[in-house]
């Protein structure tokens, strides 16, 4: 793989396969109609940056500063985000028609607080041992999603497709039972009490 340092290359060129961007700073830039195969960025700031009808397959993102990136129209498929700051980002932005069926976004040890995945259709989107405060995912589909060791406090699940999702390790959940779909999810037997309070059930 090529190693990519300077910004301006990035912004130049139209396309990038097998690339690798390390510490590039490119806070509150736009990076506009790029297309980004099999690339991986380490220890790049993407602060506040707006990617405008953008494509990346295949991509890996680790130590990256994303806070706030506008995704606007850009495309998500086999992304992988590893140890980054993905604070405060609206997915609903992305372009997602016709990408149902593609495969998920996936969070390692990330930083997702109040992001929005609000209707989005991503099944089998992963979030492992993150931190997803103030997320919403309300009105979502994301059966057979992945939040295993994640905090998820105040994270709202309303109307939410949740089934064969697993919770194990999970942690600060809030999910009314009677307003999502719950069927076949995997919860930790401690955590899962949290579930009773829907149904107005106290334990003693």
């Amino acid at each position: 793989m090529a190693n990519l340092t300077n910004p301006q290359q990035l912004l130049n060129d139209e396309a990038f396969y097998g690339k690798t961007f390390t510490d590039l700073s490119m806070v509150q830039e736009s990076v506009s109609r790029k297309v980004f195969e099999s690339c991986v960025f380490e220890s790049c700031d993407f602060s506040e940056a707006f990617f405008d009808a953008c494509t990346f397959k295949d991509c890996q993102f680790r130590k990256c500063k994303l806070t706030a990136v506008n995704v606007r129209n850009s495309k998500f498929s086999d992304v992988q985000f590893y140890e980054s700051k993905v604070l405060g980002v609206d997915w609903t932005k992305a372009y997602w028609r016709g990408l149902e069926l593609g495969a998920p976004l996936f969070f390692k040890e990330c930083l997702l607080n109040e992001s929005s995945f609000y209707g989005l259709k991503l099944s089998g989107i992963v979030l492992e041992d993150c931190r997803a405060h103030d997320v919403d995912f309300r009105e979502a589909t994301i059966s057979r999603a992945r939040f295993t060791g994640t905090d998820l406090t105040n994270s709202l699940f309303v109307n939410t497709n949740l089934t064969g999702a697993d919770f194990n390790g999970a942690t600060n959940y809030d999910i009314d039972v009677k307003k999502n779909t719950i069927k076949n999810a995997i919860f930790c037997r401690y955590e899962a009490v949290s579930l009773l309070t829907s149904l107005g059930i106290k334990l003693v």
